[in-house]
């Protein structure tokens, strides 16, 4: 195995580990309809680092992915699971 070969074998490892660790927060932002987004973290920090970028969103229209019609985030919440 060339050293190539070995850095692609241990990153596929590496990812496998983070992987296979368990969620153990939870981003939760709840549009104005009542519609609900959730995010599962590995960790209270990865939780938090991705709220971040919701809690911007917080009251400005936002177009839905899902359906194309106009919606507003209004709250944000990093929960425990």
């Amino acid at each position: 195995m060339n050293a190539e070969q070995q850095i692609a074998a241990d990153t596929e490892a590496f990812l496998q580990r983070i992987l296979a660790l368990p969620k153990t927060h939870a981003v939760v932002a709840t549009y104005e309809c009542g519609k609900v987004y959730r995010y599962e973290a590995h960790s209270l920090k990865s939780a938090e680092n991705h709220a971040i970028g919701w809690l911007r969103k917080i009251g400005r229209p936002l177009i839905s992915r899902d359906t194309g019609e106009t919606v507003r985030v209004v709250s944000v919440d990093v929960v425990a699971l």
